[in-house]
């Protein structure tokens, strides 16, 4: 037998918390596009910033997803995962919404912790 938080299934409560980090994953490529178009203007900063916001994509996609191509210590992760959700806050404090940049971060690392790491993900 299984005992508590083991099992086929997670838990309610881990389940929001997997929600909240797919929620934070899209802020985080919200805030790389917000913060660029914010900081530059006309049709050039939506250019940028969607280009930006599709390499912190790829870069997710290639080493942090849970279906990862590139296998890297847990430590190796956490530091990148960190790296660009403080690059995307930089980006929104530099473009005048420093509310929102240490929101993003407070958010981001509150949650990893209650996660206890980037590999607690959907089983």
């Amino acid at each position: 037998m299984s005992g508590p938080g083991q099992g086929a299934s997670p838990s309610g409560g881990l389940w929001l918390l997997l929600a909240l980090r797919f929620l934070l994953e899209l802020a985080l490529l919200a805030a790389v596009v917000v913060g660029v178009v914010r900081l530059v203007d006309g049709a050039a900063g939506w250019i940028i910033g969607i280009l930006a916001a599709l390499l912190v994509a790829a870069i997710w996609g290639i080493f942090l997803s849970p279906r990862r191509r590139v296998q890297s210590p847990v430590g190796v992760r956490v530091t990148a995962e960190l790296v660009l959700f403080l690059v995307a806050a930089a980006l929104l404090a530099a473009s005048g919404l420093v509310p929102l940049a240490v929101a993003l971060v407070v958010a981001e690392v509150v949650v990893l912790g209650l996660l206890r790491g980037p590999d607690r993900h959907a089983l």
